[in-house]
């Protein structure tokens, strides 16, 4: 970071491996988070480019739209979700917020009021899961998480939170705005109507898709389950169709069948642990798409699940590989290397990040003995850094860390932390495989060279919508 201001609690990163930019943002329940971006330049420094303002309180989560054109900010306290302009070029911020979308709805031309109140204003705190803060927790929506389709890009998931939700949006690729919501479904088999009366609010946390299969998988947070659901692609092919500006179009497929449909739902901790000492943490398919991994907070463990390959009913079902202690306390994040075959792991409350052998094979994780003191780590991304000219290069992790836990809470492997942040940097652990990166010459024209570059960015995204439109 070459700038001086120091980044308070950044919670999650986004990584442009096209560009080798990354996108940071902070969270905090009482002011509204700030998304910051850098420049990875060729020795794995973070160059800083700009920060733009998230429009919620408790940013948890960023997404890159597929044109690379707006990135998508999810706040979780505020649970709003805002799209903001980036260069697909540069990966600048070509403005402030474009569009904002609120799920609690507006009364008249003000947005619901929050219900429940922040830890530091008497509310509880995020990461513990018993029944009183559950009860808190669920009094409003809370978004924590969005992630577009991966076949068109147009159906936005956000796992809510707070309201035992997958919510399905409509997102305006042309627009950069999330139009409406199309369908909302149960996260699980916790969910408000379900016939067992002992069961736990869901809590769902993330999303992931898989590679391969048209499968998707949900953690929820508070229930430590993984639901599993079968994909309908026709139904995503026909929404992609859909001319947003024409509003009885968009509203014929308002409250229609929902493309996720649940076919699994399993446990991430063993049936003799009790999840009220347990939250999950992160979800994530292994690039082979043989696994699927779960982090356990409380329980202090990774959980491996074998997806089955099958054809037919049962394809990209789990079955449990295990569970594995992560040397650390509250796994909050954890991320492959790019080979798949190393796992590092952000244990936040013992201020230290854990490195395993993964093997391809059975997917059982092994300790290396590799452990590093990282002040409460929050998230780990790896960054891949191509060479500007030959588009191949050096490999780098950046570990999100704060020196002291956040105040209230969403605990996330995206942001959630307890007690006001003090201070958060940022840490990149970088190696360099005998790789000399080619750096770009600068523009001569110093005085208007951010105008320039700034209007040439904005004319080559036009293009490109035009010619993606064309090819519609």
């Amino acid at each position: 970071n070459d700038t001086s201001t120091p980044l308070i609690n950044p919670a999650f990163t986004r990584f442009n491996p096209r560009i080798n930019v990354v996108y940071t943002c902070t969270e905090d329940v009482l002011n509204n988070g700030v998304i910051v971006a850098y420049k990875i330049n060729e020795q794995g420094a973070l160059q800083h480019i700009g920060s733009v303002d998230a429009g919620g309180t408790s940013t948890c989560y960023i997404t890159i739209d597929s044109s690379e054109t707006h990135l998508i900010a999810t706040n979780y306290w505020n649970s709003t979700l805002t799209v903001i302009p980036i260069c697909y070029e540069t990966g600048a911020f070509l403005g402030p917020i474009q569009s904002t979308y609120d799920p609690k709805g507006t009364i008249g031309s003000s947005t619901t009021k929050m219900q429940a109140a922040a830890k530091i204003h008497g509310g509880v705190n995020h990461s513990n899961n018993d029944a009183s803060t559950i009860q808190e927790r669920q009094k409003d929506p809370h978004s924590h998480a969005l992630v577009l389709d991966p076949f068109k890009g147009c159906i936005a998931y956000v796992p809510d939170l707070g309201k035992d939700l997958i919510r399905e949006l409509y997102y305006d690729r042309r627009k950069g705005k999330i139009v409406s919501q199309v369908n909302v479904l149960p996260s699980g088999l916790s969910a408000a109507g379900n016939s067992n009366t002992n069961s736990k609010p869901d809590g769902p946390r993330y999303i992931e898709f898989h590679p391969k299969y048209d499968i998707a998988y949900v953690v929820n947070e508070l229930s430590c389950t993984i639901s599993v659901f079968s994909v309908d692609r026709a139904a995503i092919d026909a929404l992609s169709k859909i001319d947003a500006v024409d509003d009885t179009k968009l509203a014929s497929f308002t409250n229609a069948a929902p493309t996720l449909k649940l076919i699994q739902s399993i446990k991430t901790v063993p049936d003799a642990f009790p999840t009220s000492m347990n939250t999950c943490g992160r979800v994530t398919v292994h690039p082979s798409g043989n696994f699927v991994i779960v982090s356990n907070r409380g329980h202090e463990s990774i959980a491996i699940f074998r997806v089955c390959p099958r054809k037919g009913s049962t394809q990209g079902h789990l079955r449990n590989v295990g569970f594995f202690h992560t040397y650390g306390e509250t796994p909050r994040h954890f991320q492959f290397d790019a080979s798949g075959q190393y796992l590092i792991v952000a244990n936040q409350d013992s201020n230290s990040i854990a490195v395993f052998s993964f093997n391809l094979s059975s997917g059982e994780i092994k300790f290396t003995g590799n452990k590093y003191r990282v002040p409460s780590p929050n998230f780990v991304c790896n960054c891949i850094v191509q060479d500007d000219t030959a588009m191949s290069g050096d490999v780098g992790v950046s570990v999100s860390a704060s020196s002291s836990v956040k105040d209230d809470g969403c605990y996330d492997d995206n942001n959630h932390n307890q007690n006001q942040a003090q201070h958060n940097g940022e840490v990149m652990i970088h190696v360099n495989p005998n790789h000399e990166a080619t750096a770009t010459a600068a523009s001569s024209t110093v005085w208007s060279q951010e105008e320039l570059m700034l209007e040439l960015c904005k004319a080559r995204d036009e293009i490109r919508l035009l010619k993606a439109r064309l090819g519609e």
